[in-house]
């Protein structure tokens, strides 16, 4: 089983909404992570995607981005959102996917920093959020900014067994 795809089953069972949007992750690349969601179990009285919903993917996907970031290091550890935000720009009308980057493309050195020297750190990220097939390199504007600030706690080796 790849790295994405034990990934994708313990995101389905640790957040169990996660199955009911319909979240499929597709690609990580070690700095930028594609994932999408359906239209259909994540609709609204408009018949366009529900504002909960499409947040939802989006930090989910700041969420994985982190715990993603955490694993390339060798580390565990609790990771939560901290602050949240996000525009919606357009409606989603579509099936609609969205696309999380590291800053810069890699970890941040200060990040690393402080992961190591104090088993804790925070990063802040942004999800852009697209209608249509999941493509990395998507060609229009995004229907949907996500910023958020996530806290990791009690970073560790993967290979230290947790009291």
């Amino acid at each position: 089983m790849t790295q994405l795809s034990t990934f994708q089953k313990r995101i389905h069972e640790e957040i169990p909404l996660s199955r009911a949007l319909g979240i499929e992750l597709h690609s990580w690349d070690g700095s930028s992570l594609l994932l999408s969601a359906p239209l259909s179990p994540n609709i609204n009285h408009q018949g366009t995607g529900f504002g909960g919903s499409v947040y939802s993917v989006a930090v989910t996907a700041a969420w994985a981005v982190t715990e993603l970031a955490l694993a390339d290091l060798g580390l565990k550890g609790s990771v939560v959102v901290q602050t949240g935000s996000i525009d919606y720009l357009e409606p989603v009308t579509s099936d609609f996917y969205a696309i999380c980057r590291l800053p810069g493309d890699e970890i941040p050195e200060r990040f690393r920093k402080s992961l190591a020297r104090h088993g804790k750190g925070r990063l802040d990220l942004t999800t852009e959020v697209f209608c249509g097939m999941p493509n990395s390199f998507p060609q229009g504007d995004p229907v949907a900014v996500f910023q958020g600030r996530f806290v990791v706690q009690d970073a560790r080796s993967k290979a230290t067994p947790q009291m």
